[in-house]
């Protein structure tokens, strides 16, 4: 690994780092509608298992960091990733040492997604490995723009194949698809052609599937090997789709109300505060409720463009480029999962599933967003 710094546009680094920070800049829309989708997830909650449940402590005690978080972005100066090499590495390594880590933790369900912490407290490693490797390949590829394109093929194509295969092994194919559409979507924007992109997309395949057949163990791939079986229909995500489908139809337009969903107050419906928390939202707020979500969803795409377009350095380009792909990916395939046109990846719904790893990683990358707004635009 190359570390260095980049000075362009730079000559003394200490007093780049002293540009103004001004709130008239912060983005209260993107806020506003990452408040909206919150409360959202925490009405869900709150119907389904109640106010006091250790479900709705959690997640709102996680919403408050994580809107601190957001809020105290001044402290995030995105240059340092930009300028620096360094600080990108560190946590792209750390990232893979912790997903180490997770591989030998309890399974959870037969997956060994979750690093158990003293004091109950448990976090998604994987979700914390995108986040890290949206960052590292955003400095990768800004600092590289002039060269070889084979060469930033091969060479990132490295990095993400390390951390899918790590992921690979839990293991975790929704997270796994999520890490390989960022890194994707980072060719796509550094140029490189449909061809080039294809050509770098199947061999990263067919090479995961090479090790996979012969570094992985049998119990491993009974794993996989069920979790396929699931996804053609023909397990128990069947059951899981067909009882989301039944929520959502139950809940009409206007939705049963708070607490009255007995699809997810009940446990008919399975997962309805993380995979199909969309479908336990309809069935108590109805269709309504998804229209809003919708619209919701729409603003932050909307403000993520106005940022990216503004933007006047590759890094900032790259990152929300990336980071784009990596929510809006979650986006799309829940909402398919939840109304049976996608098999059933395990990802959760942003800022509606229940769940504090992704939360938070989401407004760690929110937070270096409105940073960017802020300081660059």
């Amino acid at each position: 690994m190359e570390f260095r710094k980049t000075s362009r546009n730079f000559t003394n680094p200490a007093k780049s780092l002293q540009g103004r920070f001004d709130w008239v800049k912060f983005d209260f829309p993107l806020f506003i509608a990452i408040l909206g989708l919150s409360v959202f997830s925490l009405l869900n909650l709150a119907g389904i298992s109640g106010i006091e449940s250790t479900f709705f402590q959690k997640q709102l005690t996680f919403f408050i960091i994580g809107a601190a978080i957001l809020l105290a972005n001044p402290l995030i100066d995105y240059r340092i990733f930009k300028n620096y090499s360094l600080p990108s590495t560190i946590f792209f390594i750390a990232s893979i040492l912790l997903l180490i880590m997770t591989l030998q933790a309890a399974p959870v369900r037969g997956v060994t997604a979750w690093l158990h912490l003293p004091f109950g407290v448990s976090f998604e490693t994987s979700e914390f490995a995108k986040l890290a490797m949206v960052l590292f390949l955003a400095r990768y590829f800004s600092s590289r723009i002039y060269l070889n394109n084979i060469s930033a093929i091969l060479v990132s194509g490295i990095y993400t194949f390390l951390v899918i295969f790590l992921v690979f092994l839990q293991p975790d194919f929704g997270s796994a698809i999520i890490l390989f559409l960022i890194w994707l979507g980072g060719l796509f924007l550094f140029g490189l052609t449909k061809r080039q992109v294809l050509i770098a997309a199947n061999f990263l395949i067919i090479t995961v599937l090479i090790l996979g057949t012969f570094v992985l163990e049998p119990y491993q791939k009974s794993r996989v090997t069920s979790f396929l079986v699931s996804s053609l229909g023909q397990g128990r995500e069947s059951y899981n789709v067909l009882q989301s489908k039944i929520a959502i139809g139950s809940g009409g337009f206007w939705g049963l109300g708070l607490g009255s969903g007995s699809q997810a107050k009940f446990g008919i419906l399975p997962e309805a505060n993380t995979d199909f928390a969309l479908a336990s939202l309809i069935e108590q707020f109805g269709l309504f409720a998804l229209i809003i979500i919708l619209i919701l969803y729409f603003v932050i795409l909307s403000r993520l463009f106005s940022i990216a377009v503004k933007a006047r350095d590759g890094f900032s380009k790259f990152f929300i480029f990336m980071f784009s792909v990596y929510f809006f990916s979650h986006v799309v395939i829940n909402l398919g999962m939840n109304l049976g046109l996608v098999p059933v990846a395990g990802l959760p719904l942003p800022f509606i599933s229940y769940g504090g790893s992704f939360l938070i990683s989401l407004m760690i990358g929110f937070s270096i967003l409105e940073n960017i707004r802020i300081r660059n635009l």
